[in-house]
């Protein structure tokens, strides 16, 4: 888990401009380590989607690392960072076709299908490409399960398989996700299970399936207990021996917040606080719109004081706070019942833990709030 302390020995965070994010190079480094362990011989393609801030994709591209790219602007700028083709690929199943098209001219070759539509739009846009379906597994234990927007059932895919290759595509690859923030370690054996019964309907057609990509949601810390990647790992490795024992695959992993969400932190300052009827209000210079949208969706970050972490506030200083961002709109929220100290001054510093994934990518600029400047540690 990422704390204060070992940032505070490589920057002055009291120094930078608030509100700022300081991001890890080494968390994501031994996160990069762990998962590229995961399966003997795993290809690893970041999610890029995630958080694309230019050093972290540097420093993942000098790892070795592959991309997964979900847009034209994406895409464009793993290629301007001279990223192979080989390296690059595209898990969205909802592609904008000059996408596709670019994708194709630059030499990519891996495209995620899970409709008649994106067959369509890949043999038109990039003809002769290798293709991945996504199939619907069980998202239990997912805070954020994404079965229903994509994905096709297991009884259905055979039927999409072989469309794909009377189009001229080749459906060589089988995809899933067990959606984001997963917090069941048995949730990709399941999956993989399942992925085994297609499979095997693909092979008694003479569908040759090389390449089955295990997708992401592997979790971050945040205020709950997570698996570790290592129980993880044997769970996978168990069912691949299981169910694909002497089948010569390649696998996929398109890790996203599993890899940056705990390799940064926000660092806030109290712009307000007040009680509003029955509630204590402290409101901060950053919030929903510029650097934590997923707050809306019941994300719980673990926000501290300076004033804990150096011993200006014990246990029995803390009281339950409303947290809210700078901008003129009540669903600016960030979380209730925040414990924080009772005597809280305008510029006291406040950090946010754990924010290196879905922040700044998913922040705005409403209401005039940028979202906050980033430095790598």
């Amino acid at each position: 888990m990422l704390t204060v302390d070992r940032i505070k020995e490589k920057i002055d965070m009291r120094s930078l401009p608030k509100p700022a994010m300081v991001i890890d190079s080494e968390i994501i480094l031994d996160k990069y380590r762990q998962l590229s362990a995961l399966i003997d011989g795993v290809e690893l393609f970041y999610s890029v989607k995630t958080n694309p801030h230019g050093e972290i994709l540097e420093l993942l591209k000098k790892a070795g690392s592959g991309f997964e790219v979900a847009s034209p602007q994406e895409l464009k700028q793993v290629i301007d960072m001279g990223v192979p083709p080989e390296k690059i690929i595209s898990g969205n199943t909802f592609k904008m076709p000059e996408m596709i098209a670019e994708a194709y001219s630059y030499g990519v070759n891996y495209f995620a299908f899970d409709s008649i539509m994106e067959i369509e739009k890949i043999a038109r846009y990039a003809p002769g490409s290798d293709v991945c379906l996504r199939v619907v597994v069980p998202n239990d234990g997912s805070d954020w399960p994404l079965s229903s927007k994509f994905g096709v059932p297991v009884p259905e895919a055979l039927e999409l398989l072989i469309y794909a290759a009377e189009k001229g595509l080749n459906p060589n690859g089988l995809t899933f996700h067990v959606g984001s923030q997963c917090l069941n370690p048995f949730s990709w054996s399941n999956a993989l299970v399942a992925i085994s019964e297609v499979y095997y309907m693909a092979k008694s057609s003479n569908i040759k399936i090389d390449v089955i990509n295990l997708g992401g949601g592997f979790p971050s810390r945040l205020t709950k207990d997570i698996p570790e990647i290592g129980q993880i790992r044997n769970y996978i490795n168990k069912t691949i021996r299981e169910k694909f024992s002497g089948e010569k695959l390649k696998y996929y992993i398109e890790p996203g917040r599993g890899l940056v969400g705990e390799a940064a932190l926000f660092i806030a300052s109290v712009i307000a606080a007040t009680p509003r009827g029955s509630e204590n209000w402290v409101v901060l210079d950053i919030g929903v719109y510029n650097g934590l949208l997923e707050a809306v969706a019941d994300i719980e970050y673990h926000i501290v004081s300076d004033k804990q972490l150096n011993g200006f506030a014990g246990e029995s200083d803390l009281i339950p706070y409303t947290v809210g961002g700078p901008t003129c709109d009540s669903w600016d929220t960030i979380v209730k019942g925040c414990k924080l100290p009772k005597k809280l001054s305008y510029g006291d510093i406040i950090y946010i833990l754990n924010t290196g994934a879905y922040t700044n990518s998913e922040a705005t600029c409403f209401n005039g709030f940028e979202a906050p400047a980033i430095h790598m540690a």
